[in-house]
């Protein structure tokens, strides 16, 4: 009886060893495994490429951030360097250490002697001064780096950018102009590295939860691809049985192979006009897109000049003023109107009236900012929105319009009398309680310089009630 049972026991050994062996050695098994391994292998290559440009944009946006900063700052300092107003210097400095993400800022003279200075935390500075604090390192100009700090153990973007003797300039022309100073930014990449981390660590459970996904949908999938085979080996071992009317569900090789083929020849032209179609669908909707841009750019724009239209104009300026107000930061604006321009249209001509128009707008157009917004007031006046700007900036870049315009004049039309009255209104100078309010203030500055003389820039003081 014992041995019986031993038989029987080493009977169902052998048979669970020869399935598991037959299973490890079936073409599903195999099947499954490779295509496991191969989406493994390309989701890890794909997230890990993935994280790897993510990181590279993030950065680079981190650093072209800095930059454009430090050239902003330098940009708007210059006049202040100039004159050597420590005082406004140090204002500046703690208006930008206040925002959280700067490490510390720097202003030096030509000679690199530091000006002012201000740090986030007591000695992150002390790697980019020399002579106990009093000169400024100014090392790799113009180029963001990537710095870790030793104090704090903290990584932030470090750039020196020189401050010119006039406003922003194309930098093919830097090297004909005279450097007041330097200032050296340091922005906290601690949000960034954040970031980073957090998106590695959700690629890194997303890398897992498809490999727990494949392994049964791969086996699924093999299961339904070897199915067809199965079931001919099936029906060719029944035949070998001498069952002679079984009848496999699956032709024969040849012929699942010819209708592999072309059901993959079909799938293959069907992927393709799919892709067809959706090409031309996306190409569609982005003409529409486009289309529909260039609809909504004409109708905000005058004809004439090429300038935004007044409607336009409100809309910018209502949301700009909601924006300065929440962040407490500067916004100008700039009224502008030709002096004797009837005298012109009745001496040379409406034509004569329009071209001074046009010239109007093409001075204003060339010395504006990307995020600066000018547009045709009515008639011959001229209105400009300067976000984040101060009134003194502002009241330089109405003086550069008024010299590019009256040079232009003089060289192509020195027969015509117009000039350029101009005034100019600023939220924290005039306090406006509405954007209306502030346009009101820049036209009451206006009229001032109308009836100071003309061919002026008047600025409003805010002591209206």
């Amino acid at each position: 009886m014992s041995a019986t049972t031993h038989m029987s026991e080493s009977r169902q050994r052998f048979r669970w060893k020869a399935a598991w062996r037959a299973a490890l050695n079936s073409l599903q098994f195999k099947a499954s495994f490779l295509v496991i391994l191969l989406v493994l292998g390309v989701t890890v290559a794909g997230l890990g490429l993935s994280l790897r440009m993510t990181s590279d944009v993030v950065y680079g946006q981190a650093r072209t951030q800095a930059r454009h900063w430090a050239e902003s700052l330098a940009g708007s300092i210059g006049p202040v360097v100039e004159r050597a107003d420590n005082e406004a210097l140090v204002r500046v400095i703690n208006e930008t250490i206040r925002t959280g993400s700067v490490r510390f800022v720097a202003f030096a003279d030509g000679h690199c002697r530091i000006l002012a200075s201000g740090e986030q935390t007591q000695g992150v500075m002390d790697s980019v001064v020399l002579d106990e604090g009093r000169r400024l390192k100014v090392d790799n100009l113009g180029a963001p780096r990537i710095v870790r700090s030793e104090k704090d153990d903290v990584a932030y973007v470090d750039v020196t950018v020189p401050i010119f003797a006039s406003g922003p300039i194309s930098s093919s022309q830097h090297a004909s102009r005279k450097v007041l100073g330097y200032v050296r930014l340091a922005t906290d990449l601690s949000h960034t590295q954040a970031q980073i981390k957090q998106m590695a660590t959700h690629l890194h459970r997303l890398a897992l939860l498809m490999l727990l996904l494949v392994a049964p949908c791969s086996l699924v999938a093999m299961r339904k691809v070897v199915a067809p085979l199965n079931e001919l080996a099936r029906t060719a071992r029944e035949l070998a049985s001498g069952v002679m009317d079984a009848r496999a569900k699956v032709t024969v090789h040849n012929e699942i192979g010819d209708l592999a083929r072309a059901f993959n020849d079909m799938a293959e032209r069907l992927a393709g006009a799919q892709f067809e179609m959706l090409k031309l669908n996306a190409e569609l909707e982005e003409r529409v897109q486009q289309r529909t841009h260039q609809l909504e750019d004409l109708a905000s724009r005058e004809p004439l000049t090429g300038l935004y239209n007044r409607r336009y104009f409100s809309e910018v300026i209502t949301r700009e003023f909601a924006v300065a107000e929440r962040y407490d930061t500067d916004l100008t604006v700039l009224m502008f109107d030709l002096d004797h321009f009837k005298e012109t249209n009745d001496r040379f001509g409406h034509r004569a009236g329009d071209e001074v128009l046009v010239l109007v707008a093409d001075c204003i157009r060339a010395e504006l900012r990307e995020a600066d917004v000018a547009a045709r007031f009515g008639g011959d006046e001229f209105i400009v929105l300067l976000p984040r700007t101060s009134g003194s900036a502002a009241g330089n870049l109405a003086e550069r319009i008024t010299d590019r315009f009256m040079e232009t004049l003089a060289r192509e039309w020195p027969e015509f009398p117009t000039t350029l009255s101009i005034g100019v209104a600023s939220l924290r100078v005039t306090r406006a309680t509405s954007a209306e309010a502030l346009i009101h203030e820049a036209d009451l500055a206006l009229y001032a310089a109308k009836t100071g003389g003309r061919n002026r820039t008047m600025a409003a003081t805010g002591a209206r009630s």
